[in-house]
């Protein structure tokens, strides 16, 4: 009897120590949606470990690249086999990528301490090891997500992927607090801003990065930012928010294109800016703005979808 209560003064005690530590552990800070979606659980978690993965339609490289995933990203792992684990994204989409990019180590997003999610909003920004400046660790981009400790004088003390500990200067991040799993939404004006810090940057089929990326991963990453978030891809994205028409057309509205005049299907979205512009990932230039005065564009218009 004795030894019974001992073992139960002892479990007491612990857990108190434990909520006044703040050592526990939180839950998967995911919404409502995005755990409907993908199914994610504490069994079947995990995060990527690199700046930029590719996630590939089979386990091979020489497969179609799907998208891409983010440096503290989550992810749910479905299986493993050989040298690649297949993930679904929070968003549902499922596909192939290395497991040497992948942790089942949580701690970075799930530790107890943490206080504010930390989201990237400069084209790129460095993390390092130790405090204040100390060692270069990785460069990450617009749209990561890390998760804060502590606040420095200039900076936020983050936990990393595999139980390491890192920093980060406060210039091109914000801070959400962790009690909340979702940005805050701003406005059009701000979805414009951020797809224009894109500007100039290379194509690249299923990226979603300031090192390549396509029109749905451009729209994808800069709404998402701006407190919305939208498929990743295009088809999907033609579903998504409001209708309307060519004459109700607003800054920050999605346009829809087809491939061609027939207007049978949807190939590409682009941001409108106002003044019979637009930006778009163009396979051959790059992130760049278009006229819509141009008949090409214009003729191959098959919806405007409004998200802000």
């Amino acid at each position: 009897m004795r030894k019974h209560l001992l073992i139960y003064l002892f479990a007491i005690t612990a857990t108190f120590i434990l909520i006044l530590s703040g050592c526990g552990n939180r839950e998967i800070p995911v919404t409502k949606n995005e755990q409907y979606l993908s199914g994610i659980t504490w069994d079947n978690a995990a995060v990527i470990n690199d700046a930029v993965v590719d996630v590939f339609t089979q386990n091979d490289i020489l497969s179609k690249r799907l998208t891409q995933a983010l440096f503290n990203q989550i992810v749910k792992v479905v299986s493993q086999e050989g040298s690649w684990t297949k993930i679904m994204m929070l968003d549902g989409t499922t596909g192939w990528v290395k497991s040497k990019y992948v942790t089942r180590d949580t701690s970075c997003v799930t530790d107890g301490r943490i206080n504010n999610k930390i989201v990237v909003t400069a084209k790129t920004v460095y993390v390092y090891t130790g405090t204040e400046n100390d060692i270069k660790y990785k460069q990450v981009v617009l749209g990561t997500e890390l998760y804060s400790i502590s606040k420095t004088k200039t900076g936020y003390d983050i936990l990393l992927p595999d139980n390491k500990r890192g920093w980060v200067e406060d210039g091109g991040v914000i801070a959400v607090p962790s009690t909340q799993n979702s940005i805050p939404k701003t406005s059009s004006e701000g979805f414009i801003q951020t797809v224009r810090k894109f500007e100039g940057t290379i194509y690249i089929i299923g990226g979603v990065s300031r090192w390549g990326i396509d029109s749905p991963g451009l729209c994808y990453v800069s709404s998402r930012i701006n407190g919305v978030d939208i498929p990743r891809n295009v088809k999907e994205i033609a579903k998504t928010g409001t209708s309307v028409t060519l004459h109700e057309i607003k800054p920050g509205d999605l346009l829809m294109f087809s491939t061609d005049n027939v207007k049978k299907d949807v190939s590409d979205v682009g941001v409108y800016t106002g003044n019979n512009e637009f930006i778009h990932s163009s396979p051959s230039r790059g992130v760049v703005t278009e006229s819509l005065e141009d008949s090409y564009y214009k003729n191959r218009i098959v919806g405007i979808r409004r998200i802000f």
